[in-house]
């Protein structure tokens, strides 16, 4: 490479240099702005997380009271569904009990007098008249007595009937004034989480504004950091020439010295004269073999 050429070089180099350092500087006050701004629309993060906090609490309540609105409102509907059922049996009771109105002896009268009849004729002697009018009369008291002890079992399943049916209204009506209580808290619940979430988009709003120009001062940054990475790839890449040139003419330097040294050896071995060490392994170096260099020596 002419010297002239290697010198427009090394001034291009250093011109490259100072164009790097004032990049370095707009990098530097670049940063710097994107840190400020970043530091602002966190400043606002922080503000934002007592609002979200309180709206993530409500939402979590709201979603746990409309989970036990839920539960309320199916197991009200299961009671409503088994007041369906009792009621229809409780009006089949009734009916039959209506069919029922006309008998009025109690079953232990009626299984006193087939004690009665039952006794008669097993103890006491009979005419076959009056033997068939009994038995007649105990198939029409055994009858009777069915009919008294269904009367009677309806009546006793009546008032359990009735019993249950009034507790079952009863949890019913609770039921239903513990939906009420969770409606109005969700009622509640619902203008409270309104007011924080239009807090919430307000300082939102804010915290977009301060992030879009943190954008861009992060992408003023990119360019030039892309501008600095084709700089610097510049400079190394005219450091490498200068280097392989340096290197190139010190090797040149280096054989030149070398042939010097290796042409004073051999003129000191004809003339008779004793080699010195660098001078004796320049020759080796060269590819003349020792005994050679001995002998001429």
């Amino acid at each position: 490479m002419p010297q002239q050429d290697y010198e427009e070089l090394e001034r291009e180099l250093y011109e490259l240099r100072g164009r790097l350092r004032e990049l370095n500087l707009k990098i530097r006050d670049a940063d710097e702005e994107a840190r400020r701004l970043a530091e602002k629309r966190d400043g606002i993060h922080e503000e934002l997380k007592p609002y979200r906090e309180r709206l993530r609490s409500l939402r979590e309540a709201d979603a746990s009271k409309r989970e036990e609105l839920n539960r309320l409102r199916e197991e009200l509907s299961r009671k409503r569904e088994k007041l369906r059922e009792l009621r229809s049996r409780l009006r089949e009771l009734r009916a039959r009990l209506r069919k029922l109105r006309a008998v009025k002896e109690a079953p232990e009268e009626i299984e006193r007098r087939i004690e009665e009849i039952d006794w008669r004729i097993q103890t006491q002697p009979l005419p076959r008249e009056e033997e068939r009018r009994l038995s007649s009369l105990l198939e029409e008291l055994y009858r009777r007595l069915e009919q008294a002890s269904l009367k009677l079992e309806l009546g006793r399943e009546l008032e359990v009937l009735e019993a249950e049916i009034g507790r079952i209204g009863e949890e019913a009506e609770e039921l239903r004034s513990r939906m009420d209580e969770l409606r109005k808290g969700l009622r509640e619940s619902f203008e409270q989480r309104k007011a924080l979430r239009e807090k919430v988009q307000e300082l939102k709003r804010k915290s977009d504004e301060w992030h879009a120009k943190y954008v861009e001062a992060r992408e003023r940054l990119r360019r030039l950091e892309a501008e600095k990475i084709l700089l610097t790839s510049k400079i190394i890449e005219l450091q490498e020439r200068l280097e392989r040139h340096r290197r190139a003419e010190e090797e040149r330097r280096q054989r030149m010295i070398k042939e010097k040294l290796k042409e004073e050896a051999r003129m000191k071995l004809a003339s008779g004269k004793k080699l010195t060490f660098e001078e004796l392994k320049a020759l080796i170096e060269d590819g003349e073999p020792l005994e050679e260099l001995l002998r001429k020596g």
